[in-house]
């Protein structure tokens, strides 16, 4: 039985002139439904209803899990984060890295 995780999307955003490592896992949308008082099934809804708030805050705690697994804080505001997001034109880098985590079908051919 193969009990490997194929959710998984890396990538790379700049923020505040720095650019920052994202890691998309499990634990990153654990984060995100925790703190955004989110449950699991109503996930798909709120990104289809809220698309411009949803995805900076996917990547924000998809930074915010690479920053634990790295031993450093994240120190920069939300709301700072998603403007420098949505004004700088990143989207598309989130939004590709997404689709990669939960094209789990794919991911385990690789």
């Amino acid at each position: 039985m193969d009990l490997s995780n194929n959710f998984r999307g890396e990538f790379k955003l700049k923020v505040k002139n720095k650019n920052q490592d994202a890691l998309f896992t499990m634990n990153a949308l654990r984060l995100l439904l925790k703190n955004e008082g989110l449950k699991l099934p109503d996930f798909d809804t709120w990104v289809q209803d809220d698309p411009l708030t949803a995805i900076p805050l996917i990547a924000y705690y998809s930074v915010v899990n690479s920053c634990v697994y790295s031993g450093k804080k994240f120190t920069t505001n939300k709301e700072v984060f998603i403007a420098e997001i949505l004004d700088s034109g990143q989207l598309e880098v989130i939004s590709e890295a997404m689709a990669s985590a939960m094209n789990t079908e794919s991911a385990g051919k690789r």
